[in-house]
């Protein structure tokens, strides 16, 4: 295969996950990956371990045709982790990287932090389950308020704990250059800190989209309608109206609970299924099968959603 890569000019993709590669196949690649000129190169699930990193590490920096390199599955730590992350630093084609489920650690956050500081093409990394704490997370936090390349961070499913998620999303929000779309820390419940600091990140980032787990039980969850708010206050040409109107087919000035979650959905608010639920709920205010928007017509539409809020708190305590 390495011979083949070396002399054929043509071939683009290469996918070769799941074939048990070892740290000695790694060898042959190694030597002729800075002359082919490959675009894609997927190595996932195989046994790449630390010296296959060491190996891979000046490759991936020689390489000038690379724009993909899929690396998850593997077993790269320690040292090797810090070569393939110098190899990142090095390498002027690479957008889109996938080094999860590896053992990083904080000694490759570091790596990797150095690796993105002036980096602007990467624009898809992918660092979960990496064993990357709290500690690790402040030097990637670091990194991200000046790169000005990645569109994608994942960082799930490590133990950075909510305070260094939370450094995370500052960091995005001080970087004025940032074009960040998705930042993955799926295992990160939500508490009052965090959720502050989602709120904060995109208010500078409008299109930020933030995946986590749901609110911690035990604190005070946001409040649908409150949350819905302070969106429409950044989304001032949105009307809620509209959107009502639009599918409310019959102009029966109501529209069932069902068809209001999958117009919600279309209109790309804000919430995951629970909190639309809610939400819906909130705007019915009195147990309905659908919500009425008759008061919605003449009114400004956070005074509607007010007192609809009104409506619902009253239906509580009843």
């Amino acid at each position: 295969l390495g011979d083949m890569l070396h002399i054929n000019v043509n071939l683009k993709e290469v996918y070769l996950a799941g074939n048990s590669f070892t740290d000695k196949d790694i060898e042959h690649f190694s030597e002729v990956m800075k002359d082919f000129r490959l675009t894609h190169f997927d190595l996932s699930r195989n046994c790449i371990g630390e010296k296959g990193g060491l190996l891979f590490g000046p490759a991936v920096a020689a390489n000038e045709s690379l724009e993909y390199l899929n690396l998850s599955w593997n077993n790269i730590r320690r040292k090797g982790a810090i070569a393939i992350a110098n190899g990142l630093k090095n390498n002027v084609m690479l957008k889109h990287m996938n080094l999860s489920w590896n053992g990083f650690g904080d000694e490759g956050a570091v790596a990797i932090g150095e690796a993105l500081k002036n980096n602007t093409i990467l624009t898809w990394l992918d660092v979960s389950h990496n064993r990357i704490t709290a500690e690790g997370i402040k030097f990637l936090a670091k990194a991200v308020e000046a790169n000005e390349g990645l569109k994608y961070f994942g960082v799930a499913h490590n133990p950075i704990t909510s305070s260094g998620a939370c450094l995370l999303l500052e960091s995005f929000g001080k970087n004025s250059s940032a074009v960040i779309e998705t930042v993955d820390i799926t295992n990160v419940r939500v508490n009052e800190d965090l959720w502050a600091a989602l709120r904060e990140a995109k208010q500078i980032l409008t299109n930020l989209k933030v995946i986590h787990q749901p609110f911690m039980e035990g604190r005070k969850k946001p409040n649908p309608i409150a949350s819905l708010k302070d969106w429409l206050g950044h989304n001032k040409h949105f009307e809620l109206v509209e959107v009502f109107k639009r599918f409310d087919e019959e102009e029966t000035m109501e529209v069932s609970k069902e068809v209001l979650h999958e117009a919600f959905q279309q209109a790309h608010l804000p919430f995951d299924k629970n909190n639309m639920e809610m939400l819906i709920d909130q705007l019915d205010g009195e147990g309905k099968e659908g919500v009425n928007y008759t008061t919605l017509i003449d009114s400004d539409q956070v005074k509607w959603l007010d007192e609809c809020l009104v409506r619902y708190n009253a239906n509580i305590k009843e």
